[in-house]
């Protein structure tokens, strides 16, 4: 399985499913992902399943900004089915010509 495949079933009873993208932008591009962002939140989060997008930020000393964007999802397969097919953060920055994806995962929320 790879960092971003959904795990098939939970050793834990009561979870979400989550995906991770950080990325790093430019502080010039900033306004413009930061718009678009808004735009993804409310898209995103009207795909079956969905329960939350969120995003934390942090400025960078090299005059950029890290993007920790994370969506969570009710079942593993609504996560495959948004990560396939879905709009995702990664596809917003590519429309973007922002290459900054550093890593991308999938993970169990527990709380």
């Amino acid at each position: 399985m790879s960092a971003t495949e959904p795990p098939l079933a939970s050793a834990l009873p009561y979870v979400s499913w989550s995906s991770l993208t950080v990325a790093v932008v430019p502080a010039d591009t900033w306004p413009q992902v930061f718009a678009s962002m808004q735009a993804l939140k409310g898209h995103v989060q009207e795909y079956p399943g969905c329960q939350k997008l969120e995003a934390f930020v942090q400025a960078e000393a090299e005059g950029a900004v890290r993007i920790h964007c994370f969506t969570t999802w009710d079942t593993p397969g609504q996560l495959e089915a948004f990560l396939e097919r879905g709009y995702t953060f990664e596809r917003l920055l590519a429309d973007l010509d922002l290459a900054g994806v550093e890593r991308s995962l999938v993970m169990e929320k527990l709380f």
